[in-house]
């Protein structure tokens, strides 16, 4: 028998948004600008606006789902540039079946409620937060509505952002994992590796000093990341094993260990996952979480978690 369970776990990641400009120095790299306190002001506009949308017209539904405008209620400000609030994401694109309604065509607009917690930084950029419940949540949709808000004569780009250390918590590091790749033109002699590839460095072979050396890399994630790989690449060469320099290394993961379970943190190379913080809420009747103590939790991750990682 299946058992009834509900998405009583309420998360949160953050985000922002910012124009980028092609950088012809280091093309990787592009410029970045934040939005004047004018183009704020038309989210703003927008996220007060709570006048109801009219689900039933298509011409709606189609913005809806296009991501050109989203259903936003509730809206509190939490302090002069702190704006808190609900919008309800869209779920559509797969029939399924309810015991009440019985079959919900693909093609109907679902709607599930989250909050969000908007403010602009100094330098302009836009940080946004959004909750998820258990595995649901719409960051996409809610980047996609205010990007169409923003558009203007230059790019928007939206980052997200991650606390490896708040990832690792109370886990311990057991293994890197690192993926390599040598120049060809580097005069060197032959090792047992060759010139490219992956490598495994457990805890047991390293020493020690293992977990330290992993959490000072998780520490500076959103610092410079030529002194991540640099660190990176101390490593390596105290096992003795294989020689790098810095600009060998192209990615790198963490095996972690909690409570008898392992899971994998990226400390170099791609992956666009926020780090989700949980939190401390109640719920109704209707599971449906208590919004001033997603408020009260959300501020408290923004000015705890977030804002000393972006200073």
């Amino acid at each position: 028998m299946a058992k009834r369970t509900r998405n009583n776990i309420v998360t949160t990641s953050f985000h922002y948004l910012v124009k980028t400009a092609k950088n012809e120095d280091d093309p990787e790299n592009p410029i970045e600008s934040g939005f004047t306190r004018n183009e704020f002001q038309r989210v703003v506009d927008r996220i007060t606006d709570l006048t109801p949308l009219n689900e039933r017209d298509e011409n709606v539904i189609e913005r809806i789902k296009a991501g050109t405008d989203l259903p936003f209620g509730e809206h509190e400000l939490v302090d002069e540039s702190l704006h808190f609030g609900r919008f309800d994401g869209a779920y559509y694109g797969q029939q399924f079946r309810n015991n009440m309604l019985g079959i919900i065509s693909a093609d109907s607009l679902n709607l599930r409620p989250f909050h969000y917690l908007i403010t602009q930084l100094r330098d302009g950029k836009i940080l946004i937060g959004v909750t998820y419940h258990g595995q649901f949540g719409d960051y996409e949709g809610m980047s996609k509505c205010l990007m169409h808000i923003l558009r203007g004569n230059y790019n928007i780009d939206s980052r997200t952002l991650r606390s490896l250390s708040g990832e690792i918590g109370n886990g311990v590091p057991v293994e890197l994992k690192l993926t390599y790749r040598r120049p060809d033109e580097r005069p060197e002699r032959q090792h047992l590796f060759g010139r490219s590839g992956v490598i495994a460095i457990k805890n047991t072979e390293f020493g020690d000093d293992f977990a330290d050396q992993v959490g000072a890399v998780a520490a500076r994630v959103r610092g410079d990341v030529r002194h991540r790989k640099q660190i990176l690449a101390d490593i390596v060469n105290d096992g003795e094993m294989l020689e790098l320099n810095d600009e060998d290394i192209i990615g790198c993961t963490a095996v972690v260990r909690e409570q008898g379970r392992t899971r994998t943190i990226y400390l170099l190379g791609e992956n666009n996952f926020a780090t989700k913080f949980l939190l401390d809420v109640q719920f109704d009747a209707n599971g449906v979480p208590r919004q001033n103590q997603v408020r009260d939790e959300m501020v408290r991750v923004l000015r705890e978690k977030i804002v000393p990682m972006m200073n």
